[in-house]
């Protein structure tokens, strides 16, 4: 049933993205256009809904906090052990915190620090996604771990996909400890591409692919999500993480961003996919440890 549900809301993006060009003219049809690119850019994770795992019930501390545009926000926060870093975790489009359990479990068994940040509009947070909103929630939570005493020269970004977008743009604006990028996207033209292309391939589906990346070749999308043009003003150590076996985000993304930043590690594995988060986890820790 999800996966039919799946299906028709993909087919839904389809037809809004048909008529987004009809929107791209006057100025004063702009909020619509940010309305149509929110809602097909962001996905809240109501169709991979998780329960949280019994294992980590009472080993993260809930925490509840308001963003400068008062939205409110929801994150899980697990405290470091002698002095360690803490991660501020940013997920990706169709997730939320739940699909990450496996990070807090890492940090737990290697006495890191953990700050799971829920978008606004998805799990637990109120309000309305955007491109300008979730990085204000990045801002956010910087602002919250401080007010925890973790300061900014002791947090280490972390960002999933969609997430990165947000690592970066964070990591641009504040001088962290580091950077993980794991299975990171250029763009947004470029993202909605790859994962048009897969979807409607994957539904044998190849006129209506063939249709539906031409319209996003020919969009002007207000919303960029650019990793590509800011990666470069990045200071911090960065790692950057791909599965060649990603079919969602290829793993040529992350060779293109590492080729914009000398100071950027690219590791490249056999192993996982896009939605899986172990086959990184040895090299994740390695990188840390090295900081």
């Amino acid at each position: 049933m999800r996966k039919i549900l799946f299906y028709l809301l993909l087919f839904k993006k389809a037809i809004y993205l048909f008529f987004y060009p009809l929107f791209t003219g006057a100025k004063w049809l702009r909020p619509i256009r940010l309305s149509m690119e929110n809602y097909l850019i962001f996905q809240p994770a109501k169709l991979r809904a998780q329960k949280v795992e019994k294992s980590l019930l009472k080993k993260f501390t809930p925490i509840r906090f308001i963003t400068k545009d008062n939205a409110k926000l929801y994150a899980w926060y697990i405290p470091p052990k002698d002095n360690n870093p803490v991660i501020l975790f940013f997920h990706g489009q169709a997730e939320s915190i739940l699909a990450h359990q496996d990070v807090a479990k890492l940090c737990l068994d290697n006495g890191l620090g953990l700050f799971l940040l829920s978008y606004r509009g998805h799990y637990k947070s109120g309000g309305l996604p955007s491109e300008r909103g979730i990085y204000l929630d990045a801002q956010a939570a910087i602002e919250k771990l401080n007010a925890l005493a973790v300061f900014t020269e002791n947090i280490i970004l972390w960002g999933h996909s969609l997430g990165t977008t947000v690592a970066v743009e964070t990591a641009k604006n504040y001088s962290v400890k580091a950077l993980i990028l794991q299975s990171p996207i250029k763009d947004i033209k470029s993202a909605a591409i790859d994962i048009s292309k897969f979807y409607f391939k994957k539904m044998r589906m190849y006129m209506l692919r063939a249709i539906s990346v031409h319209l996003i070749r020919g969009c002007k999308f207000i919303q960029k999500f650019d990793n590509l043009s800011k990666i470069s003003k990045v200071e911090c150590p960065i790692l950057i993480m791909h599965s060649k076996a990603d079919k969602i985000a290829p793993y040529y993304n992350s060779m293109a961003l590492a080729n914009e930043n000398d100071s950027a590690e690219l590791f490249l594995s056999k192993k996982g996919n896009h939605w899986l988060n172990e086959w990184c986890f040895d090299k994740v820790i390695d990188f840390i440890g090295k900081l």
